[in-house]
């Protein structure tokens, strides 16, 4: 521990978790966990190394400092309930370089929180870097440096590298542009291996994507993205791992110079026919944008009254020659539901026509425009309704043996709740919801990996705002929550 700096003592308080779907206030008088420590992980600089096998422990709070990099051969073990703050003026940002490994296992009961320095109240997106893991799985740019400004390389021959744990942890405004298309992401996967464990993960208010994979094959299940600035899940460079049971919610009044999506996958940046492609495969997704009534969406204004950002654009964008899957899923409330491009001169049609890229067993609600084939730049948006709708993505998700269903309106999908309401969103089917039937899961991208659940999207009709998988860990109002 001698490379983390002590500089006072604090009283550690936990508050009580305010959303409704996220916590468990059974208890009206929680006990306070006991006294701990606040300590400097970082010294500000661009390049503090942690060199030897480091444990943050519970209750200490963490000030993450400059750009603090864990090196080939060393763990960093994060016992559950410990937070860290990451410092503002330095871009605190934490980057597992190959080699090394974090142990960040945390529980329902005691998450482990990376979020702002910043006060309760002012807290922004892009107050801190993020987190950043990096490995040697293969990726179709060979050995790169990841965006970020960091130093480090990711990349390899080994699929199954492991690079540790993320479980039960949350990050919250993170992700910065540290200069144009070069950005720290709330958590960057640089080909990152399937020996890495990753599951119950919530990015809340990320300055750039909340998740992005540049290539690597590591799997995932029950990730939240939550009122993201830029995609919710970007994934690049020939990323082909496994992803289960992933929920978002978008703020309306917050989208990204170059364009939000809910879904964005390439194959490279250059759409090279490099392999690996991405081919990861996604299955039981809910995400939600912000389009609350998309008859009365204008095409003159692009907003619907509800000061929607105009730079909004689909739920699903495919493109530059991705071979993504995305099965058993929900996309809702988006200006477009699905985009299929052939831009940079991909061939991303062509693979969906002959099955190696999927969009199957899915249903698209509430979406101003269910489809387009390409994306419009017009008087400074990135969307432009008065557009024509896109008929290659239309009749690919009609095709007769998809499985794929449209509903005009929010309504329809017979929730529970107003998914919108992000004070207090309600996800959870009904029991008589379209999302309770018409699932699959005969294709043969589909492995072992996969629960074979009887239900769309991210959640059964069994869950409620007290019973679902993000009760306890998650926090839906991390603007006001004390730390």
């Amino acid at each position: 521990m001698n490379k983390i700096k002590l500089t006072g003592i604090m009283l550690f308080l936990s508050a009580a978790l305010l959303n409704v779907n996220c916590s468990n206030n059974d208890d009206p008088s929680p006990t306070p966990p006991p006294a701990g420590e606040t300590l400097d992980l970082g010294d500000g600089s661009n390049e503090f190394e942690i060199k030897t096998n480091t444990t943050l422990k519970w209750p200490n709070t963490y000030n993450l400092k400059g750009f603090v990099y864990v090196t080939d051969g060393v763990t960093l073990t994060v016992e559950p309930g410990v937070i860290i703050k990451g410092d503002k003026q330095s871009k605190g940002t934490l980057i597992v370089e190959r080699g090394g490994k974090i142990m960040a296992q945390g529980t329902k009961e005691r998450p482990i929180v990376f979020t702002s320095a910043q006060a309760p109240g002012t807290r922004k997106p892009g107050d801190w870097g993020g987190l950043i893991l990096l490995g040697k799985a293969p990726n179709n740019m060979n050995e790169q440096t990841i965006e970020g400004g960091v130093r480090s390389k990711h990349g390899g021959t080994d699929p199954n590298d492991n690079s540790g744990v993320l479980s039960y942890m949350r990050v919250e405004f993170a992700g910065i542009e540290y200069s144009t298309d070069n950005e720290i992401n709330g958590i960057t996967f640089g080909s990152v291996g399937s020996g890495t464990k990753i599951d119950h993960v919530q990015v809340s208010h990320s300055g750039d994507d909340a998740f992005e994979w540049f290539g690597g094959t590591v799997n995932a299940k029950y990730l939240v993205s939550f009122r993201g600035w830029d995609d919710d899940f970007d994934s690049d460079n020939g990323f082909s791992g496994k992803i289960q049971f992933a929920l978002a919610l978008r703020d309306p009044k917050v989208a990204d110079k170059s364009a939000s999506n809910g879904f964005e996958s390439d194959n490279n940046a250059t759409a090279s026919a490099s392999e690996p492609y991405t081919g990861a495969v996604f299955a039981n997704v809910s995400i939600f944008g912000p389009v609350s009534n998309p008859a009365a969406y204008s095409n003159s204004s692009v907003t619907d009254g509800s000061s929607i950002d105009a730079r909004f654009q689909a739920g699903l964008h495919l493109r530059r020659n991705t071979q993504l899957s995305i099965f058993n899923s929900l996309i809702a409330a988006f200006p477009i539901g699905l985009i299929i491009e052939n831009d940079k001169g991909s061939t991303t049609q062509t693979w969906a026509t002959e099955g190696k890229l999927n969009v199957t067993n899915c249903i698209i609600a509430g979406a101003f425009q269910n489809f387009q084939d390409k994306q419009y730049w017009t008087g400074g948006t990135q969307f432009d309704p008065a557009a024509a709708s896109g008929t290659f993505a239309e009749n690919y998700f009609n095709r007769t043996d998809g499985g794929n269903r449209t509903l005009s309106a929010l309504a329809d999908l017979k929730l529970s709740g107003n998914p919108l309401n992000l004070a207090s969103p309600v996800v959870f089917p009904a029991s008589n919801s379209p999302l309770t039937t018409g699932y699959d899961w005969t294709n043969a991208k589909v492995s072992s990996y996969f629960d074979r659940v009887n239900y769309i999207g991210a959640f059964s009709a069994s869950e409620t705002a007290t019973n679902n998988w993000t009760s306890g860990w998650c926090n839906f109002d991390p603007q006001n929550t004390v730390y």
